[in-house]
């Protein structure tokens, strides 16, 4: 192979595509646009809402990973992310955890006094369990500095885009599964799209949103800082090339 033909492939690499895939409408192209840090980051078609796998290993995965064996398991895991999830704790914790990385010990014990005094409180006003609130601002608050992305010198005002991508990841393999049929998957992915434009005005604060909320779920679910700091750093490979090449989703696609 020579030269050109390397550099084909590495770029084909990047934004890996389904050949043949039937042609999307803009509404598709949207909503899988929502996806493409995922597809990017795990080499899965930007053309197409499939993750490429066969049914068993798409089942498989889904069990797994969200505990989805069938279609009402599956329309919960959509109800779950459009009508809430992450989002919500993190809106609850969130103006606790928005304070300087360095602090001195006696300031650090009056911040962390002052959550537990006040999140019980603001938990009710999300209808949240306050048990809840506290779990997450516990697991996070000693590591918030990695939710906080780029020049920003504070952490993103919401985690959206981490529900709505998801949405989109999940209904690939809901679709190679057979758990859903291709018109439901859309409406959700649709709900995804005006999910995410309601919270974020950019292609730059939807990525924000959802590196922080990654990183979020993952400190309140027992990952350690460093398996969450490798982990980042592939998704912050895959929004880089989203950003800047011009054949990316989000080049093509206006927010």
């Amino acid at each position: 192979m020579g030269l050109l033909g390397k550099l084909r492939g590495v770029l084909a690499t990047n934004f890996p595509e389904l050949p043949d895939a039937p042609v999307l409408t803009p509404f598709q192209e949207r909503g899988l646009a929502l996806g493409a840090v995922y597809a990017v980051e795990g080499a899965l078609p930007v053309n197409a809402l499939t993750a490429d796998v066969d049914p068993v290993t798409a089942m498989r995965i889904l069990a797994a990973d969200w505990d989805v064996r069938d279609t009402a398991s599956a329309r919960t895991a959509y109800g779950y992310l459009l009508g809430g999830g992450h989002r919500t704790r993190y809106d609850c914790v969130r103006n606790h955890l928005n304070v300087p990385g360095e602090l001195s010990h006696s300031v650090e014990r009056a911040v962390t006094e002052r959550a537990v005094r006040e999140l019980p409180a603001v938990a009710s006003r999300h209808g949240q369990r306050s048990e809840e609130a506290l779990h997450w601002f516990r697991h996070a608050w000693p590591h918030r500095t990695v939710l906080v992305q780029g020049t920003s010198r504070t952490i993103p005002e919401s985690v959206a885009g981490w529900d709505a991508a998801r949405v989109v990841h999940i209904s690939r393999y809901f679709l190679d599964a057979g758990y859903v049929r291709p018109d439901e998957a859309w409406t959700a992915i649709g709900e995804a799209v005006t999910l995410a434009r309601s919270y974020h005005g950019s292609w730059e604060s939807f990525e924000a949103g959802f590196l922080a909320g990654r990183a979020f779920w993952q400190l309140g679910s027992g990952f350690e800082i460093g398996e969450i700091v490798r982990d980042q750093l592939g998704f912050l490979k895959a929004g880089r090339l989203l950003r800047t090449r011009q054949d990316s989703p989000w080049a093509r696609i206006a927010w």
